[in-house]
């Protein structure tokens, strides 16, 4: 039996279905099952992260004590997960090489706190840095055109 269909079971009052449910399964699937829990239930979750702990009496104490308290799986089980590769990748404002190492050099920071600039004052920090490169004359680039080269 599959790891859904076991967490469809828990919240089912049908005994009938539980009893289909084998040790086997119970033990196998113990991990993902007290992870599910975990996101409603931390505290109750980690006192059954122990090693010598009988994962199909975990899995039984979990099901008498939730099919209960639900009729159905409630939503907190099923998580919204944002995939990687749909990110729109977002402007992340100016950036020139040359002009960060001239800023690092001239004032003795480092790379980190460059970017921790960027990270809390993104508008702030892409004004300098333009200002910057224009009093040096170096030409701007945005974040964008440098990763596409």
């Amino acid at each position: 039996m599959e790891l859904f269909d076991i967490v469809k079971n828990i919240f089912s009052q049908d005994n009938k279905k539980w009893s289909t449910v084998s040790r086997n399964d119970k033990s196998r699937n113990f991990f993902m099952v007290n992870r599910i829990m975990s996101i409603q239930f931390p505290h109750i979750a980690n006192q059954f992260n122990k090693l010598k702990i009988n994962p199909e009496a975990t899995v039984d104490w979990w099901r008498n004590n939730l099919s209960s308290r639900y009729t159905k799986p409630p939503h907190w089980i099923y998580t919204k997960v944002v995939k990687s590769g749909n990110k729109a990748k977002k402007d992340a404002g100016f950036s020139c090489e040359e002009v960060e190492i001239f800023v690092r050099d001239r004032y003795s920071i480092s790379r980190r706190d460059l970017s921790d600039l960027r990270k809390f004052y993104p508008e702030k920090y892409d004004s300098w840095m333009k200002s910057i490169a224009d009093q040096i004359g170096i030409k701007n680039k945005s974040r964008n055109e440098e990763q596409k080269s």
